[in-house]
């Protein structure tokens, strides 16, 4: 499966689309088109905006504060004689070549900034684990306490490395790399593990460390997006996004069992599987005969899988895109990955083989269309949030993390190196399936929330998952069972009963509650001090109390704002996480007085809770218990 969508150029995905719509297979060896025009490179002399992805990935890191969820964690195995001083010497040079190796992120008025240090430590502890009964377990253990390496976004390095030593000779060795994404994706491990590579082949032949030019840095990459964001071209590509998630509503799955009350962070948990060899083969034959590529089937196959979950034919997941097709920009070192929605009909008697080609038209669109930032196309189609579910879409899907990770790679003559991707327990979406090509064949991570979905169901989704897949490979031009949910006559796994909803039923009307702005004016000191902190945020006059926050066109970084804002008003240490779950003016004032006793700015907030409450209850109170109540009060006084 070389021919994964994160290795093939924009050039070679236009003459695929060309072909896929002409009903022709695609060639192979195209030629690469003349570059466009030059890209503008940063002023090194000018401060450094952060990418948009740097931006989203900062305000993550607020939301979800003290976890390891945005780390890209790798290991290298390596065989053979190793000189770990030789190794050290390699990630120094490497480390000093790219910039956002150096980099820190700091908040700036002007927007989240780069702050590029000219020189940070390269440490490599090494860690002898070859007396232990079972070493390479104890790597395992070692690897994933790495993996769950919290970084501070505003200290360099944001990352660590760490070798241990599994045997007594030194020619079993693995090589640990964590990193904050902020500063690496998958497409910059591969450029890691190819300048170590030919920088320790150097050093052990006693040659000196000669490397080409490392080409623009990820600061030029963020001038270059910027520059080609224009108001114009966003709202070219903000109306694609529109038209294709139009009438969306989610999946509405109930999963095992509601998420804890308040606002708390998933507990991530993982199920491994392996697509075996000869089912792989037979994805890469349908993908040749569809004018596609392997990942498009098996996103397909994921696609039909939410289906059945759902139970409804209109489905969609998000997916990251690598982003590394601009010409001269393909080795940048840093993290330009970009996620996008990729919705679906599997309805109206469709087989595999409709579906196949409804996603390989969305992937390709997709692709057309990938250079608006996830969190920009969120504060531009301001979905409904339903606590701390993801925005638009509850799982992505995700597949070829890394062009290093299905062969070894030498390290001069006697050594070479097995690139790895590993979990570390973290769940970003409510559920996620990650597909890798590894030494030992294609492999599977279904990692999941375990608050509210159990290891059964997990493994019961993993089941479905390949039998979907086989049965498609084997029968693609087969219609799929209508509905979704409906059994055929081919024995299935079982799946989780997540959904109680007829297939295709439409979507159920919203809980009944307060109408957004129906509450009438802030009532308590503390509410009106929350609504006055909103109404500048937001650029509005005045609020009410049941105003939402991302209703009125709050969105992430904004909320990052208000809550540092409310907190440093009121003494409190909310989390940012708290604005998504009590996300109107009311509700976050409660949240407030519950954190610290709150009183409002004008002295009055004690009385005025008080007389609020008593308030709302008479509100609640028909005429004839008003008056009995009345009646009372004249008679007690």
């Amino acid at each position: 499966m070389d021919d994964s969508l994160s290795r093939l150029t924009p050039q070679q995905w236009t003459r695929l689309a060309e072909r896929a719509r002409a009903g022709q297979p695609p060639a192979h060896g195209q030629p690469d088109q003349p570059a466009g025009p030059p890209v503008p490179r940063a002023d090194p002399a000018a401060p450094r905006p952060a990418t948009h992805t740097q931006e989203q990935l900062w305000f993550l890191s607020r939301l979800t504060a003290g976890t390891p969820n945005y780390n890209v964690p790798f290991r290298f195995d390596l065989e053979g004689p190793l000189e770990p001083h030789h190794l050290h010497t390699a990630l120094r040079t490497v480390v000093q070549r790219h910039d956002a190796l150096r980099t820190e992120l700091r908040p700036h008025p002007g927007g989240l900034r780069q702050v590029v240090r000219a020189r940070v430590p390269v440490e490599l502890p090494v860690r002898d684990l070859s007396r232990h009964d079972d070493p390479r377990a104890a790597a395992d253990t070692r690897c994933f306490e790495l993996a769950r390496t919290v970084f501070d976004l505003e200290t360099a390095p944001l990352w660590r490395f760490e070798l241990l030593r599994l045997d007594a000779a030194g020619e079993r060795h693995v090589l640990v790399w964590i990193a904050s994404h902020t500063i690496a994706d998958g497409g910059a491990v591969g450029v890691l593990l190819d300048e170590v590579s030919a920088a320790y082949a150097a050093l052990a032949a006693g040659r000196d460390v000669v490397l080409p030019d490392p080409g623009p840095q990820l600061a030029d990459y963020a001038a270059r997006q910027r520059a080609l964001l224009t108001p114009a071209e966003t709202e070219r590509l903000t109306a694609y996004w529109r038209r294709r998630l139009d009438g969306y509503d989610g999946l509405r799955l109930t999963y095992d069992r509601p998420g804890p009350a308040g606002a708390t962070l998933p507990k991530g948990r993982t199920v491994r599987f392996t697509v075996p060899a000869a089912l792989r083969r037979r994805v890469v034959g349908l993908a040749r005969e569809h004018a596609g590529s392997p990942f498009m089937v098996l996103l397909a196959a994921y696609q039909v899988l939410l289906a059945r979950l759902a139970r409804r034919p209109d489905v969609a997941t998000a997916l990251p895109l690598a982003c590394r097709d601009t010409p001269g920009f393909e080795k940048v070192f840093g993290s330009l990955t970009n996620t996008v929605v990729i919705r679906t009909d599997t309805g109206g008697g469709a087989s595999f083989a409709t579906v196949l080609d409804r996603v390989r038209e969305a992937v390709l669109g997709a692709i057309e269309h990938q250079n608006l930032p996830f969190g920009k196309l969120v504060e531009e189609l301001r979905p409904a949030r339903h606590g701390r579910t993801n925005p638009i879409a509850e799982t992505i899907f995700s597949y070829g993390g890394t062009p290093a990770t299905p062969g070894w790679t030498p390290l001069g003559d006697s050594v070479r190196a097995a690139c790895r991707g590993m979990s570390n327990d973290t769940v970003r979406f409510d559920f996620e399936l990650v597909l890798d090509d590894t030494l030992e064949g294609l492999t599977g991570r279904f990692e999941y929330d375990s608050d509210r979905i159990d290891a059964r169901s997990a493994r019961q989704i993993c089941d479905a998952y390949l039998e979907i897949l086989g049965a498609a490979v084997d029968h693609p031009d087969a219609p799929l069972p209508h509905p979704p949910g409906e059994e055929s006559d081919r024995p299935r796994p079982p799946l989780p009963a997540w959904s109680t909803a007829p297939a295709d039923a439409p979507a159920p009307a919203p809980p009944d509650g307060p109408v957004p702005g129906t509450g009438g004016a802030p009532r308590t000191g503390t509410e009106r001090a929350v609504a006055r902190i909103w109404a500048g945020a937001l650029g509005r006059d005045a609020l009410e109390r049941d105003d939402d926050f991302f209703a009125l066109g709050g969105y992430s970084m904004l909320a990052v704002d208000v809550i540092a804002a409310v907190n440093e008003e009121f003494g409190t240490d909310l989390s940012v996480l708290q604005i998504f779950e009590m996300s109107s003016v009311a509700s976050l004032a409660r949240a407030v007085e519950a954190g610290a006793g709150a009183v409002g700015t004008d002295g009055a907030g004690d009385d005025e809770t008080v007389a609020a409450d008593l308030l709302e209850q008479v509100e609640g109170m028909s005429d004839e218990e008003v008056a009995r109540a009345l009646e009372r009060l004249r008679d007690t006084s």
